[in-house]
């Protein structure tokens, strides 16, 4: 077991984390300066996912897809906590969803990709409106278009599929 945990925590995934988390440290300044809204893009999605295509570790892909909204919200006071709490949920299905896909189905990593991705939305839009619908959360169920969602998984999906070909288009997942 000691091998396990050493190859999850080594320097190379720790260095990764930090950089992953002090990307989206500076995503609120990168969208004051930009005066366009970054988030349009699910730059958390696109870093969680980078840390997993990088590192290949399914713990580390669960600890950034958990610890990044929180870290965001520590750090900038947005999302909100609760809604940091559903990203990281949302983030965590993803996760789910991808690995459990890659690792027991033949389905191609792009299509098991954009899967994961709208289980994950499923997921937290239902989740989201439960809270809604119990007072616990308020304001509208959907705040960015759900074709902007659309191109945006789409777009991730493409860079996905990128960097799986020009990283050798390894297959082995932990």
């Amino acid at each position: 077991m000691l091998p396990a945990l050493s190859r999850i925590f080594s320097t190379r995934n720790i260095v990764i984390d930090i950089i992953v988390l002090g990307c989206i440290y500076f995503i609120p300044a990168l969208a004051h300066m930009a005066s366009f809204p970054v988030y349009l893009f699910d730059p958390m999605r696109i870093f969680m996912l980078a840390g997993f295509l990088l590192t290949r570790q399914n713990a580390q892909a669960y600890f950034l897809a958990v610890t990044i909204p929180l870290f965001s919200f520590l750090v900038t006071g947005h999302p909100l906590i609760l809604k940091a709490c559903l990203v990281s949920f949302e983030l965590t299905v993803n996760v789910f969803i991808l690995i459990s896909l890659l690792n027991r189905t033949r389905i191609h990593p792009a299509i098991s990709l954009l899967t994961s991705i709208f289980v994950s939305k499923i997921a937290y839009y239902s989740f989201k409106a439960a809270l809604i619908g119990m007072g616990v959360l308020e304001g509208d169920l959907v705040t960015t278009p759900l074709l902007t969602q659309l191109y945006t998984c789409l777009l991730i999906t493409a860079l996905f599929s990128f960097f799986r070909i020009i990283s050798g288009n390894r297959k082995e997942i932990s």
